[in-house]
Parts: C-alpha cells; structure tokens; sequence
C-alpha cells in the first residue's frame, strides 16, 4: 500500500515550509543589516572624534593667535618698534603744533 498524504495536508505542508524559509530568510537579512548598522555607527563614531579633535586644534590655534595679534598691537610694542626700527621718538609739548582751518574748509 502506497503512503500518500491527503491534498490537504500536503498544501498545508508545503506552505508551512515557505513561512519557515520566509522566516529564517527575514532573520538572516536583519542580522546582516544589524552588522551593517554597527559598522556604520562605528565609522560615524571615528569621524566624530576625528572632528572633535580637529576642533580643539583650532581653537588653540584661534587662541595662539589672538594673543599674537594683541602682542602685535600693544602700544608699548608698537612705540618701541617706531624708536629702534623708524628712528622715531615721542613729540614734546615745544614740538606740538595745532594747526586751526578755517570753516568750510573740509567738507563732509
């Protein structure tokens, strides 16, 4: 005697096995996407270190510089550069000449 299932059973059976391969196929393609995401997640990570770091570099380079610039601009820098380099010195009140133009004579 032959052993045949019922058409029923076998429809039933055969869907069966198409929801479990749907089912491990759907695992199997979230756990390559969850590892896809760590990785892209990690790579994000390092690029945002790499800028914080970039950052901090300019903002003591930014602070260097702002030092330098009020060091350029000081006014005992800059009377001392005028007397050893232009040969100038400090005007005293005899030297001083205040020159009066008549009205009208700059226009604005």
């Amino acid at each position: 005697m032959k052993n045949t299932s019922p058409p029923a059973l076998s429809a039933l059976w055969s869907w069966g096995v198409f929801v479990w391969l749907m089912l491990i196929i759907m695992v199997i393609v979230s756990a390559l996407v969850v590892v896809w995401i760590k990785h892209e997640v990690r790579l994000t990570s390092t690029q945002l270190h790499k800028t914080i770091k970039q950052e901090y570099a300019l903002r003591v380079e930014q602070g260097r510089l702002e030092i330098e610039y009020n060091h350029l601009l000081s006014r005992s820098r800059i009377e001392q550069v005028a007397k050893d380099k232009l040969d100038m010195m400090a005007m005293t009140p005899v030297q001083e000449r205040v020159l009066l133009l008549p009205e009208g004579a700059v226009k604005p």
